[in-house]
């Protein structure tokens, strides 16, 4: 993401996350508040990546993606899907992004 207090919400977000694990309360509001600024960055990756995340956290009360390989635990893929959101501009991350994206519209 472009915008530097959507970057502080997703870093906010991946401190809890490392500290408390899955808190889909709290997460789910953060990820709200950051969907605020893909829109207005005109994102539309991001912006459907974060309201299909909270989403999936809502049903399932945490993240059950299994995107990474050598991950262990949901926080990592969880983890990994905040970064790719954060640094979207990336042309490699975008492509993870939008396979991550597919994967949890498919899921619903």
């Amino acid at each position: 993401m472009k915008t530097q207090k959507a970057n502080e919400i997703l870093e906010k977000v991946l401190k809890n996350v490392a500290k408390n694990g899955i808190e889909t309360a709290s997460i789910v509001e953060q990820l709200k508040e950051a969907r605020e600024y893909a829109l207005k960055e005109e994102d539309p990756l991001v912006t459907r990546a974060l309201r299909l995340a909270w989403q999936h956290l809502e049903e399932h009360d945490g993240f059950m993606l299994a995107y990474l390989e050598d991950s262990e635990t949901q926080e990592e893929n969880f983890e990994y899907f905040v970064t790719l959101c954060a640094k979207s501009d990336n042309e490699h991350n975008r492509n993870d992004l939008r396979e991550m994206t597919n994967l949890l519209q498919s899921m619903a």
